[in-house]
């Protein structure tokens, strides 16, 4: 059993899971969010080209916010933990929200952290996911960091957040987009647990009642077809700029 989920569901169930659901399944596909996403990554210096060419392409707005976040970035790996969990959070919270109907024509999209900076906003998952990356190109460990699939209590909305989880298992933090202060998971009696997916793909299916939460089972390594696209859309995308980062890779592992 996967002891990631412990402080957020209070308790473990045992009833074993053979297969995912749909909504889960649309959950891995975020995990696409670089093809280093299970590794240590940090941020390798760009040149000025780089950001030239996503003014020539995305304009300078879109030029001066990929600068933004590349220096806070830059400028904080060494902040403590508390620091950089804030300075996500509110970041990507000052994006406007934007629904995947009206910003991709399609009810279904996940944005990588490029696309949502370089368009200006996208809609909770893709602010979960940018958070998530902005994270761990700062230093924080792919242990800690959990996508969270929740439903809004009050009105039954599907939603995503981002969630912290200590080494030691006994304490989650929850990044949001609508209750913008980060707050313990278990505080978080608002929000419905439906599933948690880590970097490697490990889903977690909870059983959340309103008054008690447990976990269904886990699903390990889950990988699927949507997902390999996502992640080569990523590596397209990086190699591309490669060229414009004078034959430099934009962000190196860490070992």
């Amino acid at each position: 059993m996967n002891r990631v989920a412990l402080a957020w569901v209070g308790h473990f169930g045992r009833e074993k899971v053979t297969r995912l659901s749909i909504k889960a399944c649309m959950l891995i596909v975020a995990l696409g969010l670089t093809p280093q996403v299970g590794a240590d990554v940090r941020l390798a210096p760009w040149s000025e080209g780089v950001f030239a060419q996503i003014e020539r392409e995305h304009g300078p707005a879109a030029a001066q916010r990929m600068r933004t976040i590349y220096e806070l970035v830059q400028a904080n790996s060494d902040r403590p933990l508390e620091e950089k969990l804030r300075l996500a959070n509110d970041t990507l919270n000052e994006l406007p929200w934007i629904a995947d109907r009206e910003k991709y024509s399609t009810d279904d999209y996940w944005a990588t952290p490029f696309e949502t900076l370089t368009t200006f906003g996208g809609d909770c998952e893709d602010m979960a996911i940018g958070k998530l990356v902005m994270l761990r190109l700062m230093g924080v460990p792919k242990e800690s960091l959990q996508l969270g699939y929740v439903k809004v209590k009050k009105t039954g909305e599907i939603h995503m957040v981002l969630v912290w989880v200590s080494e030691d298992r006994t304490e989650t933090l929850v990044l949001d987009n609508l209750v913008k202060q980060i707050m313990p998971g278990k505080a978080r009696t608002d929000l419905l647990a439906v599933y948690l997916a880590d970097p490697d793909g490990n889903v977690t299916l909870i059983s959340d009642d309103g008054k008690q939460r447990s976990v269904r089972g886990v699903v390990p390594k889950t990988k699927m077809e949507k997902l390999q696209k996502v992640r080569q859309r990523m590596a397209a995308n990086q190699a591309k700029y490669v060229e414009y980062n004078e034959g430099k890779p934009l962000f190196i592992e860490v070992r």
